[in-house]
């Protein structure tokens, strides 16, 4: 399942939003991922990943950095890739 989530904070620090991919691995454990394109990313390595889906469901979970990209050019934009593992904590409950 891919969606959007907006409100984004890692670490406690303010991020623009994330698209979030969630699986279920071979094993059957619940994964997600999470990537930020932003300006001033993250100096953490791993935090709390909050935000909110469209329907105004809060999500969280526990994130490490699994991969920072900097692009080239005048605005320095950084895709931060984060990896969680265990269900995102709101998104079982009903939509709001």
């Amino acid at each position: 399942m891919r969606f959007a989530i907006h409100d984004v904070t890692f670490g406690g620090i303010s991020l623009p939003g994330a698209t979030v991919d969630c699986w279920d691995d071979s094993e059957g454990t619940s994964r997600w991922s999470a990537r930020i394109v932003t300006r001033v990313g993250p100096a953490i390595d791993e935090g709390e990943l909050t935000g909110r889906m469209s329907d105004g469901r809060s999500l969280s979970g526990h994130a490490v950095v699994a991969d920072r990209q900097i692009g080239a050019g005048g605005r320095r934009e950084t895709l931060v890739e984060l990896h969680g593992s265990g269900a995102l904590r709101g998104l079982e409950g009903p939509a709001a």
